[in-house]
């Protein structure tokens, strides 16, 4: 709730229009309008604003002495299209400025105390006029329609004119702004700003306490021998008003106004340029959920992207740490060997002559231990492997994939085909045979 002076309040609405100061408090002008005349504050007159542009004379009225000291402060309580984005709302002014001007400079709004003028209806009505005269009214005397290519209605058959009228209305002023209608599945709804605005046309009913009928009273009655409490009758019965109601299909929560009805001063009519400006307020607010809900989804995918290069990464890590591990375990069994080896070839002859066939085997591994560990070996049995120790980008990643199956690190001796680039796995005992490597002094006893 905000609180202003009666003098300040005075100042503001004769500063800028009614709707853009309504804005600011988070109201609508006709609900800032109320406050005005409750607290005797004269506001300019229709068309003030239009006249005063084009350089036209205008009256500002004076500001009238109180009599009642309670009305000199003003509380407004704002609505919740105060909770509106700043874009949201600048959408609706705007737009709320646009057809307000554009209905003082070319008047096209028949209003309801005149219903003989005439008014084109546009062809995009035929299909709604048909259905809803075809339309068979309920027990409380209101016909609906709701199909393809018609805009739903609920009304009494009294008001059909008149709510065709409105529809005209509407759609003639809304296409000086380039809204169009659009035929789909489920009924005639209004392109605004490239958004699909579902709407309908409906009559309040009126509500007077039901008077139970003797038949009613006597169903009571045995209902109550049966325990029941509850009467078997609606409280209240219904029938047509009279009154009209735009009422707009979307958003419910966002906090826009989506009802639009006749008040005891205000028709519809009257407020059809507000009425497009609220259908481009919630063809903003559908634009700006979209665009949050593209952002969200785009941050999404990044961190997934950026999840999955992780895990790839650190799963690269791993299997380069466990190659790394079995070249490591080579090396340390190399020194292993070496020092075996010059343990075996230092003692005397008499002594070498009895490790002979030792020395050769470590040496046979040694040699095997080096082939294993060479650069040529390593690159291939790391390919072998899919060991990859090339850091890549966002893109190569991309157009590399993963492996969906991940082979076991193993150092293998290899038997290399240069003139066909082939290489071929070894074990031990076959790379030894290859090689015709003996093992001197395997025949000595």
């Amino acid at each position: 709730m905000k609180t202003v002076s009666r003098e300040e309040l005075y100042e503001q609405v004769w500063s800028k229009p009614m709707t853009k100061v309504a804005a600011d408090y988070g109201v609508t002008g006709t609900a800032l309008k109320k406050t005005c005349d409750r607290h005797r504050i004269p506001t300019p007159e229709r068309g003030y604003w239009a006249k005063l542009e084009h350089g036209k004379r205008v009256n500002k009225e004076a500001l009238p002495s109180l009599t009642e000291p309670n009305l000199a402060t003003v509380r407004i309580s704002g609505s919740s299209e105060q909770h509106l984005s700043p874009s949201v709302r600048e959408a609706k002014e705007r737009a709320r400025d646009r057809l307000h001007k554009h209905a003082a400079a070319k008047p096209l709004l028949v209003p309801a105390s005149q219903p003989t003028l005439s008014i084109d209806e546009p062809p995009c009505l035929t299909a709604t006029r048909r259905a809803i005269s075809k339309a068979r009214p309920d027990d409380r005397g209101f016909a609906s329609v709701r199909s393809k290519d018609v805009v739903p209605i609920k009304i009494a058959p009294a008001s059909i004119e008149r709510g065709i009228r409105i529809l005209s209305q509407l759609f003639t002023l809304a296409e000086t702004q380039g809204h169009l209608p659009k035929a789909t599945e489920d009924g005639l709804v209004l392109i605004v700003e490239n958004e699909s605005i579902a709407f309908g046309l409906e009559e309040q009913p009126e509500k007077t306490l039901h008077q139970p009928t003797t038949a009613e009273l006597k169903r009571r009655d045995e209902r109550a021998r049966w325990g029941y409490s509850t009467d078997p009758w609606s409280k209240y019965d219904q029938f047509p008003s009279g009154r009209l109601a735009i009422v707009i299909h979307a958003n419910p929560y966002a906090g826009l106004r989506r009802t639009y009805s006749d008040g005891k001063t205000q028709t519809l009519e009257r407020m059809l340029p507000d009425i497009l400006a609220g259908f481009v307020g919630h063809a903003a607010y559908i634009s700006e959920r979209r665009r949050e809900s593209d952002e969200r989804e785009r941050r999404h995918r990044e961190a997934e992207a950026r999840r999955q290069r992780e895990e790839a990464f650190n799963s690269r890590e791993k299997r380069r740490m466990e190659f790394v591990d079995a070249v490591h375990e080579q090396l340390t069994q190399r020194d292993k060997l070496t020092a075996v080896l010059h343990h075996l070839e230092n003692g005397t002859s008499e002594d070498a002559a009895r490790v002979s066939t030792m020395a050769t085997w470590v040496r046979q591994r040694l040699k095997q231990i080096d082939a294993l560990i060479s650069p040529h070996f390593l690159d291939i049995s790391a390919r072998s492997s899919k060991v990859d120790f090339a850091e890549l980008g966002p893109e190569q990643e991309a157009e590399r994939g993963s492996y969906y199956y991940s082979p076991p690190i193993t150092l293998q001796l290899w038997s290399i085909d240069e003139a066909k680039g082939l290489a071929t796995s070894y074990s031990p005992l076959e790379w030894t045979d290859a090689l015709a490597l003996p093992l001197e002094g395997a025949d000595e006893g």
